[in-house]
């Protein structure tokens, strides 16, 4: 038992024996029986809910941690459920505490059956753990569109849910701020003003917004001059992700109203990974990037083949390991580096060189992009999308220092393009052993 739970037990009967007398006489019906401590636990894909089916005393009272830190009441019947989304041991205990007795027991579930080594959305951006969205509703989605004279003309119509997304498109409006509103409301997820908060959300749009972007504006619901932010943000065509990080939290529900003004009639938009949190250094500082959406159809590399040759070499500049190399695994929509021992730390001593079968052309312009994402900090990954035999051609042979579990985007649009087949080289060179990095949604496409 850790110590902050031992402080928190140590806290409940000190409580109950503020209240009774110098007799000491503890009373047989605050004796905490084995029989009297009960619960069931029903397991649904990888959510577990726990029952507590104890016996009722009087001068007995329970309590449940999911967390190993903080534990909360848990009356006779009442229900808490835990959802595991990744590896680890999860113990789950129930406490029945009494003026001068207590007793627990315990739920334990050693979990290895997520594969962490893929991602399973390559075009996941935003943060993953503390989610408190991940099993929350809105149950109000609603828009406001009004012309340039501000008379509210026909809306736009969204379908999906907040754990899906929701996808719609755009309509006709006058084109300012606030004219093409669009406003999840009663979300069942309650702040507070003594913690700070990361937000992001991923907008994917099928074309480039004008004028100053759109607004995004998580806030307090019912009080619209409460919020973490209020900035508009450029939107390109391809996936845009907006990142709130450290903001100072408030008492009251959470609402998330955003506008749409300048972003073209008829393009077609989507909401994504809408996260909300508290605050974790790890998250960076606030910034936006922007991707072009691997999933899209435009996407030559999308179904494409490729083979992979490699050169690691150590500090010295000596070969470490030939093309049995099996440090980098994975697909165009995730591929996973792992860094090996030994790795240099000098750039282009961790190269991989992907090949594909995408023949450019001399005579055309063309949009890369790809996110990195590293369970570490790394002094660079380079990026050099080339032609097959020429390393003197290229979009960009720029490096990139990357800061553990935020996701940078490399993003080349309108690049010239050349005669030959396409190989992306990536050097890993700087990154430490056993890390990993994720090379995500590897686009490649016609400039449009």
């Amino acid at each position: 038992m850790n110590y902050q739970l031992k402080f928190f037990l140590f806290a409940l009967l000190s409580l109950f024996t503020a209240c009774t007398s110098d007799t000491y006489d503890l009373g047989a019906d605050r004796v905490i029986s084995d029989s009297d401590l009960s619960w069931t636990v029903v397991e649904d894909g990888n959510s577990y809910t726990f029952t507590n089916t104890s016996r009722e005393v009087i001068g007995v009272a329970y309590y449940i941690t999911t967390d190993g830190r903080t534990s909360k009441a848990f009356p006779v019947g009442a229900n808490e459920s835990l959802a595991i989304k990744k590896n680890g041991l999860y113990v789950v205990s129930l406490y029945a505490v009494s003026r001068g007795d207590q007793k627990s027991l315990s739920w334990t579930k050693n979990v290895d059956w997520f594969d962490e080594s893929t991602v399973a959305d390559p075009q996941w951006l935003g943060f993953t753990d503390g989610n408190l969205l991940a099993d929350a509703t809105a149950a109000n989605v609603h828009t406001w569109y009004a012309d340039a004279g501000w008379s509210e003309i026909p809306n736009t119509t969204l379908d999906g849910s907040l754990a899906d997304g929701y996808t719609f498109t755009q309509t006709a409006n006058g084109g300012s701020q606030w004219q093409a509103q669009v406003q999840l409301e009663d979300i069942n997820v309650t702040l507070s003003a003594g913690k700070t908060y990361d937000f992001s959300i991923a907008i994917v749009s099928s074309a480039d917004s004008e004028g100053d972007g759109v607004t995004v504006k998580p806030q307090m619901q019912g009080d619209d001059n409460t919020f973490f932010s209020d900035a508009r943000h450029p939107v390109k065509r391809g996936v845009n992700v907006i990142t709130l990080t450290d903001c100072p939290g408030f008492d009251g529900n959470l609402k998330l109203a955003m506008d749409f003004a300048g972003v073209p009639e008829g393009a077609s938009l989507e909401l994504r990974n809408i996260y909300v949190g508290e605050h974790q250094d790890a998250h960076g500082a606030s910034a936006d990037t922007w991707a072009f959406d691997f999933t899209s159809a435009d996407n030559l590399l999308k179904e494409a083949v490729n083979t992979n040759s490699y050169w690691i070499a150590d500090d010295g500049w000596s070969q470490l390991f030939g093309d049995e190399f099996a440090g980098f695994e994975g697909n165009t929509g995730a591929y996973v580096f792992t860094a090996p021992e030994g790795l240099g730390h000098s750039q282009w001593q961790g190269q991989a060189h992907l090949k594909y079968d995408v023949t450019l052309s001399a005579g055309r312009q063309y949009d890369f992009s790809l996110v990195l994402l590293a369970d570490a900090d790394c002094e660079g990954v380079t990026v050099k999308p080339h032609p097959d035999g020429d390393d003197n051609t290229f979009f960009s042979d720029a490096r990139h220092a990357l800061k553990a579990g935020v996701p940078t985007a490399v993003t080349l649009p309108a690049s010239a393009g050349f005669d030959g087949t396409l190989v992306l080289t990536l050097d890993f060179g700087g990154t430490p052993a056993n890390s990993h990095v994720s090379v995500l949604g590897v686009y490649l496409g016609e400039s449009k």
